[in-house]
């Protein structure tokens, strides 16, 4: 006896089977035929697959283009500029039913799990609590992972630290970063060891905003990897965007490849994102 049994769906291999399934897992992918389930679903003739995952979001800034005015120049400054007034003028309901609108989509479109960062720079971390209660609101329907992100840096800002470990005792499940916004390559590097170290100590895993930028010298995915080393995290620790790979020489990043690989480090591009966002300073093609 099923809960549920998807019949005849066809399977991303290209097998058509019946799929059971028994309170929240997949007990059976094989012919069905004279099973009883509490539900049936004919999907003859459609595909049924895995959900799609999104490893790269920021739910609390979704679908509020044009607010408070639209990015004149498109680049990635004046982005955050602008959302740095936002976060202290949209309330948390505001910041909720515009989530909770991009989930609704989400679904339509089969986009079960998604990892989203939060802003945690403000102190009043609106933004925090916002996604948590749409986290706690789509529980049923999409797996919400909640990165915590000092958009402005761990240590640009006075309580930048200090809001993030908040943000993680509240109950936010990644521990983030931005090393290469911070004011110094050296105060970069060390965000991304105070990072690296909070996570192990709290068990959590690890997503840093890492090199975004056109700059070659941005090297902290280097640093990133060897604290993932050092501080057994392989295989929970991602850096995202790493743009700053197109900008080095062939032969470091020849050399880099391997440590990232070596370190067991995740690599989350955002290509629709960079694409528009780097490239602004190269003097060719």
């Amino acid at each position: 006896m099923f809960d549920l049994i998807v019949k005849g769906g066809t399977l991303p291999d290209g097998r058509v089977a019946d799929i059971g399934i028994r309170g929240d897992r997949i007990a059976a992918v094989e012919s069905l035929a004279g099973a009883e389930a509490g539900r049936v679903i004919d999907a003859t003739g459609d595909l049924v697959s895995p959900p799609f995952v999104d490893p790269h979001f920021h739910m609390d800034a979704t679908l509020s283009y044009g607010q408070p005015r639209i990015n004149a120049s498109g680049t990635l400054l004046e982005g955050i500029s602008l959302w740095g007034e936002l976060r202290d003028l949209a309330t948390i309901d505001e910041m909720v039913e515009r989530a909770l609108t991009y989930c609704d989509w989400a679904v339509s479109t089969g986009l079960l799990a998604i990892r989203s960062h939060v802003d945690t720079t403000p102190d009043h971390l609106n933004t925090v609590e916002a996604l948590l209660e749409v986290r706690r609101q789509v529980k049923d329907r999409i797996d919400l992972q909640l990165v915590a992100f000092p958009q402005d840096g761990l240590f640009r800002t006075p309580t930048g630290h200090q809001n993030l470990l908040r943000a993680l005792d509240k109950g936010v499940d990644v521990v983030g970063g931005i090393p290469h916004f911070e004011r110094t390559m050296e105060d970069g590097r060390k965000s991304v060891t105070t990072l690296c170290e909070i996570a192990a100590e709290r068990g959590l895993p690890v997503d840093l905003h890492c090199d975004e930028t056109d700059d070659p010298h941005s090297r902290h995915i280097e640093t990133l990897a060897y604290e993932t080393q050092r501080l057994g995290l392989g295989g929970r620790v991602a850096g995202s965007h790493l743009t700053s790979m197109h900008s080095m020489d062939n032969y470091y990043v020849s050399k880099l490849l391997p440590l990232i690989a070596e370190a067991g480090v995740a690599a989350i591009p955002n290509p629709l994102i960079n694409i528009v966002l780097q490239g602004r300073h190269d003097t060719y093609p």
